[in-house]
């Protein structure tokens, strides 16, 4: 049986212009510019543009695939947006959806926790100006080889905020054809380990367990409301328009941290080498013929600094990630189980999301589990 390892890095971007002129033009920039330029309160339509281009349209391996991204904009005040899990991004996050003939295939890449008051989580796209990315090693991070050889169409990850209860921009983008002709073979993030150690450290093993165990009473308190108040302000808010059933079932999966075969590992090590720069934690995701049979979640150093045990809500909010570790692990847990996505941040952008967003959004989870705590428990 093949069996694929969600994470990897992509490889930095390579020296590919994409086709078109915008690459000579003296607005371009090649590289994401990094600033502390003041943070807008939103974004409104034609802040941004959004232009994807692919290198080839026909390659004969996943190996060959290169999509150029290009985000420009042409207003006169810098735009400081949030530069994770969407097109802006060329770690092994999500920048696109990707489907053959209508079908989703799986994303197998690394769905990760972000500390959105950090400023390396943000990138200024100056006044007047553009920033391009160009995605490659896709072949790590998506199922393709479940559906054979063919036509894939991608769709970037348009969704941009300024922060992380800033309502969102969405940016129409044409999806983009790629024909992969022969080698759809998947490729591994990094090899499988054969020991999983959970944490040598006995300090933040012991905050690990303790986040564990919140995070399945969240999710089973969360569940067992559903039953008892299906109409209750906290699942309309975050789900309202979803069946009962399915989200409570996701839920439940939670509450029983039941890994799809084998044991998942909650450990403290950074496999990926992604920790810093922001990120709280991260999923791994392990897949067969596109279905997910296993998973792992990894905590960084931020996890066990700077995030607060869940009781703290009762006196703030749970807007931050921060705010909960039960809540970070819920987050996590949430991929790892259901296979969500990280389609906006915040509380207040999770509630306007879109129904089926709302479904199948991991900050959803965490959001609704929260409030139901702190009615509750406060």
């Amino acid at each position: 049986m093949w069996l694929s390892f969600g994470l990897r890095y992509k490889r930095a971007p390579r020296s590919i212009s994409p086709r078109n002129t915008v690459g000579n033009s003296p607005m371009f920039r090649a590289t994401v510019l990094l600033s502390l330029a003041a943070l807008a309160l939103g974004l409104s339509s034609g802040d941004l543009t959004v232009s994807v281009n692919v290198v080839q349209a026909s390659v004969n391996s996943v190996d060959d695939i290169v999509i150029s991204a290009i985000v420009s904009n042409p207003t006169d005040s810098d735009i400081r947006v949030i530069a994770k899990n969407n097109i802006l991004d060329n770690s092994p996050t999500k920048s696109f959806t990707v489907t053959k003939d209508g079908d989703d295939i799986l994303f197998t890449g690394l769905r990760v926790s972000f500390d959105l008051t950090s400023d390396s989580v943000y990138t200024t796209i100056p006044a007047g100006s553009s920033i391009a990315v160009n995605h490659t090693d896709l072949g790590a991070l998506y199922e393709f080889e479940a559906s054979g050889t063919g036509t894939f169409s991608f769709a970037a990850n348009n969704v941009f905020q300024t922060g992380p209860d800033a309502a969102p921009l969405i940016v129409e983008v044409p999806a983009v054809d790629i024909e992969i002709t022969s080698d759809v073979q998947k490729r591994l993030l990094f090899p499988p380990s054969l020991s999983h150690p959970q944490c040598s450290d006995a300090g933040r093993l012991q905050i690990i367990r303790d986040s564990l165990t919140v995070a399945r009473a969240l999710a089973g308190g969360a569940a067992t409301d559903i039953r008892s108040h299906p109409n209750s302000a906290e699942f309309n808010t975050y789900f309202g328009g979803n069946s009962r059933d399915d989200i409570w079932y996701r839920m439940d999966i939670i509450a029983g941290d039941l890994a799809s075969s084998g044991t998942r590992v909650i450990g403290c090590t950074d496999p990926a080498g992604i920790c810093g720069g922001g990120v709280i934690a991260y999923a791994r995701i392990v897949s067969s013929n596109g279905q997910i049979i296993g998973s792992d979640i990894f905590t960084c150093g931020i996890f066990f600094t700077a995030a607060q045990p869940t009781p703290s809500i009762c006196t703030g909010g749970f807007d931050s990630t921060l705010s909960s570790r039960g809540g970070i692990i819920l987050h996590e847990l949430s991929h790892a189980t259901a296979n969500t996505g990280d389609l906006g941040y915040g509380c207040s952008v999770a509630a306007g999301l879109s129904t089926a967003n709302k479904r199948n959004n991991a900050d959803n989870y965490r959001c609704m589990a929260l409030a139901i705590y702190k009615r509750y428990r406060c």
